[in-house]
């Protein structure tokens, strides 16, 4: 199992890199103000970043999954805000290589890599069916070769600012999880109406909102995957997700290692004084030792991925490992660094507040539990 990235994802990584550092870090404070990086996620669409496993027939760098976690941690270093929306973005183009006809493929791949789109969405989540997806009510009703849908969607990404939104509706409710169907929607569809902007704790700048489908008339060319096949795009879109989250989470919380580093190193003379030296450079130890240990498993479950195997106890793995060890070293780093983290301005108060949902969207901490265990007994 090698985890080194071969040249051209290395490449992949360093276009990132230097993204992060000439159009995300010093955009950084004005996106956390609540302003969508509307400047920067052009740039990024500019550079293939908005399409990083797409091949470059249609405007992405065609990178592997272990590229695709390299980057997405260097941007979420940077810009936390902006990288959600890059991810999201990421998400759906996947889905429409892996399930998308040609004709699909066409409208839409290099309009989202690009960034003519602004941003892809993928909606899913509802008042009543957050970690549990079979229990959506969202419906699509066919009427000759058109489909009829009607329902709403709470807490979509980039919902109000998405060129194309990945919908999941119930097409057969008597079957389940096999009577959901996945469709592509576009804003500028009657019947579309985005609904109320989330105030959130953190990631300002990425909007988050409902969105409500009032009679939506969709063509079947606009169904995405075979009929009753929504269910296993959606979860083939949430493993690669949560390979993804894991790597945003970790791209923060090695942001907020690296200048409480900085800050303890201004102040060592004091620190020095007051006997707190070894204290500080321990708790420094232990925020290195569970990022770089939870980066393996993102890595691993990227690496899974791109073998074509089944990653799903492993992508739950990476995204529980990483998202808990990112939040441990953001609070940490918070307790280090003192009064120099406690402005809202700071790096590190930054990532604190935008670190935290990491355990909760995409899956819950206790949901990735229930699906490691849930695979732990399959295999017994």
């Amino acid at each position: 199992m090698q985890f080194r990235l071969n040249q051209e994802d290395s490449e992949i990584a360093a276009i990132a890199r230097q993204a992060a550092a000439d159009h995300l870090a010093p955009r950084a404070l004005v996106t956390d103000s609540g302003v969508f990086p509307r400047e920067s996620i052009a740039a990024l669409g500019a550079a293939g970043l908005l399409g990083i496993k797409i091949d470059r027939e249609f405007g992405g760098l065609g990178g592997s999954t272990l590229a695709y976690v390299a980057a997405i941690a260097e941007l979420a270093g940077a810009c936390a805000s902006t990288t959600v929306t890059v991810a999201v973005t990421n998400m759906v183009a996947d889905m429409l290589v892996r399930f998308g006809t040609e004709h699909q493929k066409r409208r839409h791949l290099v309009n989202l890599t690009s960034g003519r789109y602004l941003a892809g969405s993928f909606a899913l989540s509802e008042s009543g069916a957050g970690s549990d997806a079979g229990s959506l009510t969202t419906r699509a009703d066919r009427h000759g070769d058109h489909w009829m849908l009607n329902g709403s969607k709470l807490w979509i990404t980039s919902g109000d600012v998405a060129g194309v939104i990945l919908v999941m509706a119930k097409t057969d409710p008597t079957k389940g999880t096999r009577g959901i169907t996945a469709f592509l929607v576009e804003p500028t569809m009657p019947g579309f109406a985005v609904g109320r902007h989330e105030e959130k704790l953190g990631l300002r700048g990425s909007s988050t909102v409902s969105l409500s489908f009032q009679d939506v008339m969709l063509p079947d060319t606009a169904r995405l995957g075979a009929l009753g096949q929504g269910f296993e795009v959606a979860m083939t879109a949430l493993d690669g997700g949560r390979c993804g989250i894991g790597a945003q989470a970790l791209g923060m919380g090695y942001a907020a290692l690296r200048e409480t580093s900085s800050i303890l190193a201004a102040r060592a003379q004091v620190d020095k004084a007051q006997g707190t030296d070894q204290l500080a450079q321990f708790r420094l130890a232990d925020m290195a030792l569970r990022l770089d240990a939870a980066w393996l498993l993102v890595q691993k479950a990227a690496w899974l991925r791109d073998q074509g195997r089944k990653m799903t106890k492993e992508a739950a793995m990476a995204k529980v490992a990483a998202t808990e060890a990112a939040n441990f070293a953001c609070q940490l780093a918070m307790q280090l660094a003192g009064a120099q983290a406690f402005d809202d301005s700071s790096v590190i108060a930054r990532n604190w507040r935008d670190v935290r949902v990491s355990r909760i969207y995409e899956g819950t901490s206790e949901i990735q539990r229930l699906v490691i265990a849930r695979s732990l007994a399959m295999a017994v």
